[in-house]
């Protein structure tokens, strides 16, 4: 999957919005929260879905740098 700029600047500050307004104390929560930014919305999500969105963020082009 493919990111504009913008999408990935706008993933940025949610990412860095995360905690404001309350605090995350436990790993589940943690996930729970990153979850819905980094997926859109408050579902189960494997772990995989995550980080590949992550990942597809920072590196659009997949990581064969070989």
């Amino acid at each position: 999957m493919t990111f504009t700029s913008e999408e990935r600047r706008e993933m940025a500050e949610n990412l860095r919005h995360l905690t404001i307004g309350h605090s995350i104390q436990y790993k589940e929560q943690f996930f729970d929260e990153l979850a819905e930014v980094v997926v859109g919305f408050e579902d189960y999500h494997d772990f995989d879905v995550v980080l590949d969105k992550l990942a597809d963020l920072i590196d659009p082009e997949g990581g064969d740098d070989d």
